[in-house]
Formats: C-alpha cells, sequence, structure tokens
C-alpha cells in the first residue's frame, strides 16, 4: 500500500472516529465512564510515528474536540499534546509488536492524558482534584480504553504498518539451497 494512501486512510479513520466519539460513543457510558477512541488512536500514532508526530497529532485531534464539544478550550489539546508526545518517547524503546506493550501504553496514556486535564481545570479554578476522583473516574476510564484498544490494536496496525511485500527471504533461499 502506498504511503499517500495510508495517510489518507489514517486521516480517514480518525475522522470517522471523531463523528463516532462526538455522536455514538456517550451512549457506552458505564457508571458515567465515556471510553475516548481518539485518545487511543493518539497513542497508537504516537507509537508508531514518533513524539513528534504524536504530539501534533494530539494537540490536532484535541482542539477539534475542544472546539466541538470541549467547555474548556484548550484543555483536551493540552492533555492530547503531552500523552502523544510522551507515548511517542518510546516509539524505537518499546516492542511494539508485542501486544500487551501498546495495551499498557494505552492504560498509561489514558491516566496521563486525565491527570493532565484534571489538573489544568483544577489550576484554572472550576475543580477540585481529589484521591476519590482517581478511584471513581481516571482508572475505570482507563481500562476501558484499554479493552476498546484490545479490539483496534490489530487494525491500526495493519492500516500504518502493512506486511513488507513478498520478495527474497534468505532464510528460505538458504533452505531451499541446501535441498
Amino acid at each position: 500500500m502506498k504511503k499517500e494512501l495510508r495517510f489518507f486512510l489514517l486521516f480517514l479513520f480518525f475522522f470517522v472516529s471523531l463523528i463516532l466519539q462526538t455522536t455514538i460513543i456517550p451512549f457506552f457510558q458505564v457508571g458515567g465512564v465515556i471510553p475516548n477512541l481518539l485518545l487511543v488512536l493518539i497513542i497508537f500514532t504516537a507509537l508508531y510515528y514518533g513524539s513528534g508526530v504524536g504530539g501534533a497529532v494530539g494537540f490536532t485531534v484535541g482542539l477539534i474536540q475542544d472546539l466541538l464539544v470541549g467547555r474548556y478550550f484548550g484543555l483536551l489539546a493540552l492533555s492530547g499534546l503531552v500523552t502523544g508526545y510522551l507515548t511517542g518517547y518510546l516509539e524505537g524503546k518499546v516492542y511494539k509488536e508485542n501486544p500487551l506493550v501498546p495495551l499498557l501504553l494505552v492504560f498509561s496514556g489514558s491516566l496521563c492524558a486525565s491527570l493532565v486535564f484534571i489538573t489544568a481545570r483544577s489550576l484554572i479554578g472550576s475543580f477540585s482534584f481529589s484521591l476519590p476522583l482517581v478511584w471513581r473516574d481516571l482508572i475505570p476510564g482507563a481500562f476501558y480504553n484499554t479493552l476498546l484498544a484490545v479490539f483496534l490494536f490489530r487494525p491500526f496496525t495493519w492500516l500504518v504498518n502493512p506486511r513488507p511485500s513478498p520478495g527474497v527471504d534468505p532464510v528460505h533461499m538458504y533452505l531451499d539451497y541446501r535441498g
């Protein structure tokens, strides 16, 4: 698959996810916790493309969310930027083909994004941070995003990292030569 087509499909994936996040996904609320499909995609993008792209995508997607549904303009952009950048920093340092690694990163990235968002809200005076909030909202939200990531990891991996085209395989060539 050509690089341009992959980027177009990735953009389309984010666009459809934005529509789903703002229309249908709020109906899947469990105990007051709504999964964040866009945050999962930001974390996956940062994992595959690095901190620069992860931060830029996180900021852009967060800003679009702020424009559409945010009451506190810029907070989702800030949390997306920080989460995308920090996750992208690990791009070359973790073995992303192991399915547990992206899931752990989604869990920790969800906690990071929520902590940045809540801390910023408390700094502007519209919210008071409390430890029961962490147990009631942040950790269940991170688990919910991780559950969502279980179903999104393979399609996203296929989209950004398609299998290489068949070519010369040195191992099979050596085995065929040996007889």
